[in-house]
């Protein structure tokens, strides 16, 4: 047997291990399984190259210097991207690319649902796209999931004290109270029917067309599953008319625990209503950040704006309407676990478009969110 497939075979058992001990809630056994599982796929990776080598007749098949190949990483990168997502088979060449060290590497396919994990060098594109919105995911707390459904172990509220004592007296015992986080992992995705003749061409950048529709339906998926735990929140928000409102948000209301990682998030027309704020000097409350000018700052605290059609203004009233924009205060981070299964997994169908000579690309994100500590963030109004 080749020592290439030994590896397989452990890295297929530690995977196992690994999920048995993650649903047994035994996540410190968890965690170095997950450091030898890593172990064994580097040394995967070393064997395979070692055995594409050793495979490889360099006398026989020696050429000139100038006749190297010239296609670049990025062409040869999409290349056997495409073609691994289409089913098509590799040539020598492209073979030795993906076992490269600093290419995409191994990644897992996942038959059950005839898809492909994008590469690690490949998703930052989708990154970068997704930086291009208003992403509330960056202020959460962002777990990694190794599993579909779980519990994460977290300590409660402690408001005890140490308890003084004398020399030979024994020390009060206290008790700890310990609660748990569930969650369980949702598949949110797209379908994006791309021209069979365009995709004739092997070489192109398949997550850019990807990544111009996905990541911000991805971005606005994910900030409406915060919302919603934002919004549950309280049936009635407290209401604020003027910045001091805000100063006691943030200085009496929020407890101190969570100052030093507070924000304030709100709308457009929140945001429009903190931009006509002045101190009694006539000074604008609301400040550019100098390190960062388009962000801006009340009292030292980041203002993040999200788009009114995603967090909309109410209006209430017949005749003369009330409107009131929506404001959460506090740390965010200490609020909200993002679970999320790493990755983007894409898939594809040439059936479904057979009629328009397109083929279906079907991309697919996978996360929760839960709700850490409902005290950490709180709701309010502002009149308009």
């Amino acid at each position: 047997m080749k020592k290439s497939d030994e590896l397989k075979k452990i890295i297929d058992e530690l995977k196992d291990k690994a999920d048995k001990l993650q649903q047994a809630e035994q996540y410190d056994d968890a965690v170095k399984v997950a450091d030898e599982l890593k172990d064994a796929v580097r040394d995967y990776k070393v064997a395979k190259a070692m055995e594409e080598a050793e495979a490889t007749d360099f006398i026989a098949t020696a050429t000139p210097a100038n006749a190297k190949s010239m296609i670049s990483d990025a062409v040869m990168r999409n290349r056997v991207f495409n073609k691994l997502v289409f089913g098509r088979q590799l040539n020598e060449e492209e073979k030795a690319f993906l076992n490269n060290a600093g290419t995409p590497g191994q990644v897992e396919a996942t038959p059950a649902k005839g898809g492909y994990l994008v590469p690690e060098e490949q998703i930052s594109q989708l990154l970068e796209l997704r930086r291009a919105y208003t992403q509330l995911k960056g202020y959460t707390n962002v777990q990694i999931a190794l599993s579909n459904a779980g519990k994460q172990p977290t300590v409660g509220a402690e408001t005890g004290t140490l308890t003084a004592f004398d020399e030979l007296n024994e020390i009060h015992q206290g008790d700890i109270d310990f609660s748990q986080l569930s969650y369980e992992i949702a598949d949110y995705g797209d379908i994006i029917p791309v021209s069979n003749t365009l995709l004739q061409d092997t070489d192109l950048n398949l997550m850019g067309i990807i990544g111009q529709r996905f990541a911000r339906k991805a971005v606005n998926t994910e900030n409406a599953q915060i919302l919603a735990k934002l919004a549950a929140i309280t049936d009635s928000p407290t209401a604020i008319s003027t910045y001091k409102g805000i100063t006691k948000a943030l200085n009496v209301t929020l407890d101190p625990a969570f100052y030093a990682n507070a924000k304030i998030f709100t709308n457009q027309d929140g945001f429009e209503w903190m931009s006509e704020l002045e101190d009694a000097q006539n000074r604008p409350l609301l400040v550019p950040d100098v390190a960062a000018p388009d962000t801006y700052r009340f009292r030292g605290k980041e203002v993040v704006v999200i788009s009114n059609s995603i967090l909309e203004t109410s209006e209430t009233g017949t005749g003369t309407v009330t409107r009131k924009a929506p404001m959460y205060i506090g740390s965010m981070s200490d609020f909200l676990a993002f679970f999320e299964r790493k990755g983007v997994e894409v898939a594809v169908s040439g059936e479904a478009g057979f009629t328009k000579n397109a083929t279906l690309i079907r991309a697919i994100e996978r996360f929760d969110t839960v709700v850490a500590d409902s005290a950490a963030m709180k709701s309010y109004q502002v009149t308009l």
